[in-house]
């Protein structure tokens, strides 16, 4: 487990890729370099002329192939400071990672500083005395030109990608596939597992209400990583229930309590059992000082609402951005209508319930994704009317207790608009979206929601 506690927060580290190319290009150039001393005369005889070069060449083209991509990588670094200025300014602050920590930004820099690596080792480490003076005989110097290719590819394809990651359209977009795979991912490993159940054990009150034991987090922070299925074996190995008082993307800190154990039977403690005990359970905890976007539902959700903010506000003042990301999140939350990942049981062989982890509900994401933007588009009627296709979005195929939850939610978003500033006519745009709600929620026959209008001519109910 620490292993893998190890390799999540390298992993999640902007140094980690870079790092990796540059061990791999120390490594590989000091190999290329032991084989063109040791095995001088073999290369010679046996590599056509055309893919060696002499001494002078060499060191002509290693030279240049490092200056240039020392420049690649000043170049790629102020665009990428350039492109997180814009994210922190127009969309939001918790966006940056999405392009900072993004596998193409920061392969393309490892590449890079792979290539100076290799360039410039193998530069140091040229000698004019490997066969006849003049002689063609460093076969390094075609694969440092083959690299330099490669990069200068890289940066052509990084410039493209600063200048999609700048379009809030594709942004949107990806923040939703990223949401979308986190639920399919949880979704597939709930189902492929029989052990994991939505249903709770029909004892489990009495099962509570034994004497529990609280365990507390080792440091402050976000909770990024719970792993679950650890803990579910942990407790089924020493007779446990353990139950997570937290989820991911909850701020804890060392008074907060994260678990809670029961004995599955009575058993006599010692202080030592019980130390131990904690520590075997925080060690399948993952905390950090930000949150993570891999396995955070909510925190996604947080990024698409303040894009959406973000564009309605009076600085940037783009509300079709605004209803565009707010489509996409009426999308992802009929996803997660669907999705089996809600109040998860974990169960052992014999059928007994050993790990419980009673997730955050459907009702409570609905409304943080909802209501900063109930509140700040009060009277915007476009971006109002966009809330409440959105809701439609996720009561269509939904079953039927999201549908009465989401009719019952529309009470809370209609009752934030600001009737003193609505015309006749935004009255009846408005009066067409709830119709189109009640209709897929099967309440057409509920009259308490409807704007108040002198006529509704040209506008038609059924």
């Amino acid at each position: 487990m620490l292993k893998l506690k190890f390799l999540h927060n390298i992993e999640n580290k902007i140094y980690f890729i870079p790092t990796l190319y540059a061990v791999i290009a120390t490594i590989f150039s000091a190999l290329v370099v032991y084989i063109e001393h040791s095995y001088s005369d073999f290369l010679i005889n046996n590599i056509p002329a055309l893919f060696l070069s002499s001494y002078d060449l060499s060191k002509t083209i290693f030279s240049t192939i490092a200056g240039s991509l020392f420049a690649m990588i000043t170049v790629s670094f102020s665009t990428i400071m350039v492109v997180l200025t814009m994210y922190s300014s127009q969309f939001s602050p918790r966006t940056m990672q999405d392009f900072l920590k993004s596998k193409v930004t920061l392969k393309v820099l490892g590449l890079f500083i792979a290539g100076f690596i290799y360039s410039i080792l193998n530069l140091l480490f040229l000698e004019d005395n490997i066969a006849a003076p003049g002689e063609p005989s460093f076969f390094s110097t075609i694969i440092g030109v083959i690299i330099a290719i490669v990069c200068l590819g890289y940066f052509v394809y990084f410039i493209h990608h600063a200048a999609n990651s700048v379009q809030v359209n594709l942004l949107i977009e990806n923040l939703k596939k990223e949401i979308i795979e986190i639920v399919d991912k949880i979704e597939a490993r709930n189902d492929n597992n029989e052990l994991i159940k939505n249903e709770a054990p029909d004892d489990l009150k009495e099962k509570m209400k034994r004497e529990f034991c609280e365990i507390k987090a080792t440091k402050s922070g976000y909770i990024q990583v719970i792993y679950d299925i650890e803990l579910s074996k942990l407790a089924d190995k020493y007779n446990l229930i353990i139950r997570a008082e937290k989820m991911i993307g909850d701020y804890i800190t060392e008074n907060s309590v994260v678990f809670k154990i029961w004995r599955a039977e009575h058993k006599e403690e010692t202080e030592i059992e019980i130390e131990e005990l904690k520590a075997k359970v925080n060690s399948n905890l993952v905390i950090s000082n930000e949150r993570s976007k891999k396995n955070d539902i909510e925190f996604g959700l947080l990024k698409l609402t303040e894009v959406a903010l973000r564009a309605i506000s009076p600085g940037i003042n783009d509300p079709n951005t605004a209803i565009f990301c707010i489509n996409q999140l009426g999308w992802v939350l009929s996803r997660i209508a669907v999705a089996n990942i809600e109040n998860t049981y974990y169960y052992n062989e014999e059928g007994e319930v050993c790990f419980i982890m009673e997730d955050i509900s459907f009702w409570y994401l609905l409304y943080k994704t909802f209501y900063q933007l109930r509140h700040y588009s009060n009277q915007d009627v476009s971006v109002a009317g966009s809330i409440i296709d959105a809701l439609v979005i996720i009561a269509e195929g939904s079953p039927e207790n999201i549908k009465e939850q989401v009719w019952k939610f529309s009470d809370y978003i209609i009752d934030g608009f600001d009737k003193e500033v609505l015309e006749q006519e935004d009255k009846k745009y408005l009066n067409h979206k709830i119709y189109k709600l009640a209709k897929e929620t099967a309440n057409k026959d509920n009259k308490e929601k409807y704007f108040d209008v002198d006529s509704v001519k040209g506008v038609s109910w059924k």
